[in-house]
């Protein structure tokens, strides 16, 4: 075990680093819309998106 940790020990510190950010991000951001970020992010594409065809005119 411990030739195991020294041969590869910053690869499993490194992998177990990468999985923790990435289930951190997950859990804060959601995997969808409907996540509280998912949603503001969609609503905030929308809004944009209404205002650039309000401007241009073409949301007529």
């Amino acid at each position: 075990m411990k030739e195991i940790f020294q041969e590869y020990g910053g690869v499993l510190i490194t992998v177990v680093a990468i999985l923790a950010v990435i289930l951190v991000v997950t859990a804060v951001v959601g995997k969808d819309a409907s996540s509280p970020i998912g949603n503001a992010f969609s609503t905030l594409i929308n809004n944009f998106i209404a205002q650039a065809n309000a401007n241009t005119g073409l949301g007529k």
